[in-house]
C-alpha cells in the first residue's frame, strides 16, 4: 500500500527540480497564493485544488481469481506562495498500483502548457526495509515569483482493489480544497469508513445514477502535515477514508470480498499456504536445540532465542512477497527474513518439537483499529507465532531481539491477533501488563566531600525498559559500549564520574538489567559561612526534557508506559544537620504523575521520587498543560537543601 512521504524525502527530491523561464504569474495565481498563505504562513507552495476520482472494474488476479480493480484519475492545481521556491508533486506507486499516465503543466501567458519531458523516478524505499517496490514519479519546477501556477494530472491503476485501503486528505503542503470521490457501480458493494472527521471541514455528498452511485468528500483548508519527532501515528488523528470491497457480482454470481473476518482470514490463509515449506530442512536444527532440555519451557526458549539470535530481520515489501511468507527452508538457509518469514520459521520449528503453535497476523500500536472493527488489509502490518501450552497462550515475536519468553513487546500489547487454525481461525488479544512491570529504579548513597559528593549508585531496568536497553546496547558499536553503560550512571553530566562499574549478565535476557558503580559528583556543594547548599536531585528523567515547539502540529507519543523510582540518600557527619528541606511535591498531567518527598532520619537526608508515565500521548490541545507540568517538575528538580554545620 502507498505510504505517506516524509518531509525529508520530499526535500531531497526537490533538489532535482528543474528551472524554467516559461512561467507566468497572473491574478488568479496571486489569489490562490493569498488564500493558501492564510492556511499556512510558512508554506512555500500549496494546492488550491486536489481532485481524486476512483472508478472500479473487474479482472483476473492471482491464480486466475476474479477480483475488483480500481482506477484513480487525479488533478492537482498548485501555486507558489514564495519566490524562488521549488514546486512539485510526487505520485507513489508499487506492484499493485501502476502509474498509467502523467501530465505536468505550467501556466504560461494565457493558459496551461504541457511540459514535454519524462518525470523522474524516485525510490521510496524506507531505511528499515531491505527490499520493496515503492517508487514515485516526480515533476516539478522552480517558481521564480509568487502566484505561478502548475497543474498535475495522473492516472493510476490499482490492479487489486484489496490494496486500495486508505485515502488521506492531507498533504505535506497546505490544500485549499481536497475532493475525493468514488464512482461505485451497482454490481459492487463498497464500504467507505470515515475516520477522524471531527474538527475538520469535510462535506459528504451522494449522487445516484442509473447504474452507479457517487460518494464525494470535500475537505477545505487543510494545513500541510510535516514530519515531527515523537509523533503519534497519523491514522490516530488525521481524517482519512478506509475503503473495503465487501462483495461484487460477476456473471450473475455474487463473490465476497472482505465482507467479514471469515473473508479476510480466507485471503490471508490463501497467501500463507502459498509458502511451500520443506520442514525436513529444519528438523536437525530443532533436534539439536531441544536435545538435553528436560522441560517444555527450556525447549521452547532454546528455539525462540535461537531464532532471535541467528535470524536477521529484513523487511520485504515487493508485490505479493510483501504478503506471502518466505519458506522455512529459505529463511533458515539465508539466516534472514521479514516478520512473516520469521513467524513461519518459528511456528514450524515449535510444531516439529511437538508444540501447538500457529502462524498469526496482528496490527502493531501504529494502527488504531483491528480486525474485529475493520475488515481491511490496513489493519494488520505484522506477523507472529501464537503458542498454546498448558492452558496458557503465548505471543512469540521472532523479530523482537533480546525479548524474554512470556514477555510481550509494548508495540503489540492490547492488540487483537488473528490466529491460523487451518480452515478456521481464532481471535486472541495480547494482554496488557501492569505498568509497574516496566520499571526503572535508581538508588544512590552519597556523602559530602568538600565541594563534591561521593558514593555508590545503581540503576535497574526491568520489563520493556530492560528490553529496550538490550536493543540499544547491542546496536552500539562494541568499542563504545563501555561509555554507553557509564553514561547511564553519569546522567551524561560533565560533573559526574563513575568507577568500579559492575553489571548484571547482559547475555541473560530474562533477568533485570543492573548497573552499579562508585560515583563522584563535582561542583555540587557551595559553602557560605557555616551553611552548605546542595541538591541530591540530579537524576531527572530525560522524558521531562521534551517540550513541544511552539509551531508543532502533530500529537506527541512518548512511547512506552513506565514507572521510574529514585531513592537518593545523603549521609551527614555527626556535626551537621539539615536547616531546610524542600516541601513534599506532586504534579500531575492526565494519568502522568511525579511524586517526591524529602525526609531526615538517622543522620541521613533521603529523597524518594516516583515518576509515572501512564498516558504517553499528548494532544496539541494539551501542549500548554504538558509544558506547565514539565516546568513544575524542573523547578522542583532545582530545589536545594541547606545543611547547618
Amino acid at each position: 500500500m502507498l505510504k505517506p512521504l516524509s518531509g525529508l524525502v520530499v526535500c531531497l527530491i526537490f533538489s532535482t527540480i528543474a528551472y524554467s523561464q516559461f512561467q507566468t504569474a497572473d491574478a488568479e495565481g496571486a489569489l490562490q497564493a493569498s488564500n493558501l498563505k492564510k492556511i499556512d504562513k510558512k508554506a512555500k507552495y500549496g494546492a488550491y485544488l486536489i481532485n481524486k476520482e476512483f472508478q472500479f472494474n473487474t479482472a483476473k488476479g492471482i491464480n486466475n481469481q476474479s477480483i475488483v480493480t480500481s482506477q484513480e484519475n487525479s488533478v492537482i492545481e498548485m501555486a507558489s506562495i514564495a519566490e524562488k521556491t521549488p514546486v512539485g508533486y510526487l505520485v507513489p506507486f508499487n506492484s499493485f498500483v501502476k502509474l498509467k499516465d502523467y501530465d505536468f503543466q505550467i501556466y504560461y501567458k494565457n493558459g496551461f502548457k504541457t511540459v514535454k519531458y519524462p518525470p523522474e523516478r524516485i525510490s521510496l524505499t524506507d531505511d528499515n526495509i531491505f527490499l520493496d517496490d515503492a517508487y514515485g514519479e516526480l515533476y516539478g519546477y522552480r517558481a521564480e515569483e509568487v502566484g505561478q501556477r502548475y497543474r498535475f494530472k495522473y492516472e493510476a491503476q490499482y490492479t487489486d482493489a484489496k490494496y486500495l485501503t486508505r485515502v488521506f486528505f492531507h498533504e505535506s503542503f497546505p490544500v485549499k480544497q481536497a475532493v475525493i470521490s468514488f464512482k461505485v457501480p451497482s454490481w459492487l458493494e463498497l464500504e467507505v469508513l470515515e475516520k477522524n472527521f471531527e474538527g475538520y471541514k469535510i462535506r459528504k455528498e451522494t449522487q445516484k445514477g442509473k447504474d452507479f452511485t457517487v460518494y464525494k468528500y470535500t475537505a477545505t483548508d487543510m494545513s500541510g502535515i510535516k514530519h515531527e519527532a515523537m509523533s503519534l501515528a497519523r491514522p490516530f488523528y488525521l481524517p482519512h477514508l478506509i475503503i473495503t470491497v465487501k462483495s461484487f457480482t460477476l456473471n450473475n454470481q455474487k463473490i465476497n470480498g472482505f465482507k467479514s473476518v471469515d473473508d479476510i482470514y480466507a485471503w490471508y490463509n490463501f497467501l500463507y499456504r502459498k509458502a511451500q515449506n520443506n520442514i525436513d530442512a529444519i528438523k536437525a536444527q530443532v533436534a539439536t536445540l531441544t536435545q538435553g532440555k528436560p522441560t517444555d519451557e527450556e525447549k521452547i526458549k532454546s528455539i525462540y532465542y535461537w531464532v532471535q539470535d541467528n535470524i536477521r530481520y529484513i523487511a520485504f515489501e515487493e508485490g505479493y512477497s510483501g504478503f506471502v511468507p518466505q519458506t522455512v527452508q529459505d529463511v533458515y538457509k539465508n539466516k534472514y527474513g521479514d516478520c512473516k518469514g520469521m513467524a513461519n520459521l518459528l511456528t514450524e520449528m515449535l510444531k516439529i518439537a511437538g508444540y501447538d503453535a500457529h502462524f498469526a497476523w496482528i496490527g502493531t500500536r501504529e494502527i488504531p483499529y483491528d480486525i474485529t472493527e475493520v475488515q481491511s488489509m490496513c489493519v494488520d502490518n505484522h506477523a507472529i507465532s501464537v503458542l498454546y501450552l498448558k492452558g496458557k497462550t503465548y505471543f512469540i515475536d521472532g523479530t523482537e531481539k533480546y525479548a524474554a519468553f512470556g514477555k510481550d513487546a509494548a508495540r503489540i500489547q492490547g492488540k487483537k491477533v488473528l490466529v491460523e487454525h487451518g480452515d478456521s481461525y481464532k481471535i486472541e488479544t495480547v494482554p496488557v501488563p501492569p505498568i509497574d512491570n516496566n520499571q526503572i529504579s535508581t538508588i544512590s548513597k552519597l556523602k559530602i566531600d568538600g565541594e563534591k559528593m561521593t558514593g555508590h549508585m545503581s540503576v535497574t531496568f526491568d520489563g520493556e525498559s530492560r528490553h529496550f536497553f538490550h536493543y540499544i546496547y547491542n546496536n552500539v558499536p562494541a568499542d563504545k559500549r563501555k561509555n554507553f553503560v557509564s553514561g547511564l550512571l553519569e546522567g551524561n553530566s560533565e560533573n559526574t564520574e563513575v568507577s568500579n562499574i559492575k553489571t548484571s549478565d547482559f547475555t541473560n535476557r530474562e533477568i533485570p538489567i543492573t548497573i552499579e558503580g562508585d560515583i563522584e559528583v563535582n561542583n555540587q556543594v557551595t559553602q557560605i559561612d557555616k551553611t552548605l547548599y546542595t541538591t541530591i536531585d540530579f537524576f531527572p528523567r530525560s522524558i521531562m526534557g521534551f517540550n513541544p515547539e511552539e509551531n508543532r502540529q502533530s500529537p506527541i507519543d512518548l512511547g512506552n508506559l513506565f514507572v521510574a523510582t529514585d531513592k537518593i540518600m545523603l549521609e551527614l557527619d555527626g556535626n551537621t544537620k539539615p536547616a531546610s528541606l524542600p516541601k513534599k511535591f506532586t504534579a500531575a498531567f492526565n494519568k502522568n504523575q511525579v511524586d517526591a518527598e524529602y525526609n531526615y532520619s538517622n543522620n541521613t537526608i533521603s529523597l524518594q521520587k516516583k515518576t509515572t508515565i501512564a498516558s504517553p500521548v499528548i494532544l496539541p490541545a494539551d501542549f500548554e498543560a504538558w509544558k506547565k507540568f514539565v516546568a513544575s517538575v524542573k523547578e522542583f528538580n532545582r530545589s536545594s537543601i541547606s545543611i547547618q554545620q
